[in-house]
């Protein structure tokens, strides 16, 4: 068997891709090279694509982060579907993950964790040597990601968000 057909017969689906929104959990998923998660910068003419499925940033926002050359805007499509977005700022050899977000139909099912390696990749391609975010300490499915990513928590800002929850700060090294 080639592992293609030992997968379809074992009725399961391959450990390294996420799960397609709307299909059943572990149902079989296969992938063809033009159905491979592609991660880009975000382009001014997408810029609705992400306000569609975000209201962390409006239009307006965007294209100001857009027009810094110390942002980059990271997005990871599925054909034509995107999954996501992530705001990067980037100074010398050190980015500061400032938002990190897959869109609601896509959340559960990998696709963060795609997403998180496809960009640690192109950070680093960039120069980039260490990556900083925080999180909320109530993000758990955020957490999971930065853990398996191999975050390390190095501070807390006590009481920083709105709800009480402390910050956590976290970094890793590429």
């Amino acid at each position: 068997f080639t592992s293609v057909e030992r997968v379809a017969q074992l009725g399961e689906r391959r450990p390294d891709t996420p799960e397609v929104p709307g299909s059943s959990p572990g149902a079989l998923t296969f992938f063809s090279p033009m159905e491979k998660a592609v991660l880009k910068e975000l382009q001014p003419s997408e810029i609705g694509s992400v306000t569609a499925l975000s209201d962390r940033y409006g239009s307006e926002e965007l294209k100001n982060l857009l027009s810094k050359p110390s942002v980059k805007v990271h997005t990871l499509w599925w054909g034509e579907k995107i999954v996501g977005y992530a705001v990067v700022w980037i100074v010398g050899e050190e980015a500061q993950l400032h938002w990190f977000e897959i869109f609601r139909p896509f959340r559960g099912k990998g696709w963060a964790n795609t997403f998180m390696g496809e960009l640690l990749k192109r950070l680093q391609k960039e120069g980039v040597k260490r990556v900083t975010l925080e999180v909320s300490e109530k993000n758990t499915p955020a957490l999971k990601v930065y853990l398996k990513w191999n975050f390390q928590r190095v501070g807390t800002r006590k009481g920083y968000y709105p709800d009480g929850s402390d910050a956590l700060l976290m970094e890793r090294n590429l």
